[in-house]
């Protein structure tokens, strides 16, 4: 299901609730504890809040907002809905301030944890297929500006840094992806992209050595742009779209990527 800002800005709370129930139960309710079981009761009523189930299994209530991002959060469905709109459908970083400004929270703070909430959960692991199409891969560094420190050189930018690597996958027109490395050599980067994207595809990367080898078995050839001489678009051969992405991952702090929370 895609949904724009447009479309989003329209719902009422109750309509974002079953927009958000469609997305996350295509094929209807599931309880989260115990793996996915469809026996499962809508507690209809006024003695109970709109959208609680309870599973006729381990008898829990839960809502389709139970074990995802939006837990425990006091904005409505129809704001988180807006915020995913807003920053999946951006090619540039959006900060929390303009965030703030665009969903009219009256909370910087609230705007700053849902902006990160969100980005976190885009940097999990997928349902389920693989990126197809042009693809454009590219690899950040999170962890904060490095310091330096009296009478020590200057710290390293980019790759040699000892900052956590991340490797950003990119389908135009379509999905994303990003993920945690230990390193950013062919080994690695090939088996990150091996994993997600389609071998028919057309991979997009800069020059860098290491994606060499894995972009030779794609059918859909390997193209590439020389960001030392100054080259960010040669023909459709672009990364752009990628280091949007890379961008947005500078933002999401390295504790968070460990995190065992369950994400929608």
């Amino acid at each position: 299901m895609s949904l724009t800002l447009a479309d989003v800005s329209k719902l009422t709370e109750d309509q974002a609730r079953e927009t958000f129930e469609r997305i996350r139960w295509p094929d209807g309710a599931t309880c989260h504890r115990c793996c996915g079981s469809v026996e499962v009761t809508k507690l209809e009523g006024k003695a109970h809040r709109v959208g609680l189930y309870k599973c006729r299994g381990c008898e829990e209530q839960f809502s389709s907002t139970t074990g995802t991002i939006l837990e425990q959060s006091h904005l409505p469905i129809r704001t988180w809905l807006m915020a995913f709109a807003i920053l999946c459908s951006s090619k540039k970083v959006v900060s929390a301030l303009q965030l703030q400004r665009q969903l009219g929270l009256g909370s910087y703070r609230s705007a700053w944890h849902m902006a990160h909430r969100i980005r976190h959960a885009m940097s999990k692991e997928p349902l389920a297929g693989l990126l197809s199409g042009t693809v454009e891969v590219d690899e950040t560094y999170i962890g904060g500006k490095p310091r330096q420190k009296h009478g020590l050189p200057k710290p390293k930018k980019g790759r040699g840094t000892k900052k956590v690597a991340v490797v950003a996958l990119v389908e135009r027109g379509g999905h994303a992806r990003a993920h945690k490395v230990e390193r950013v050599d062919a080994k690695t980067l090939g088996k990150a992209i091996r994993e997600n994207v389609d071998r028919r595809s057309t991979l997009m990367t800069d020059r860098f050595g290491s994606y060499a080898e894995i972009g030779s078995t794609f059918l859909g050839g390997h193209y590439t742009v020389d960001h030392g001489k100054g080259e960010y678009v040669r023909g459709a051969a672009s990364t752009n779209e990628v280091e949007a992405l890379a961008r947005h991952c500078r933002f999401i702090p390295s504790r968070l990527k460990t995190s065992s929370r369950p994400l929608l």
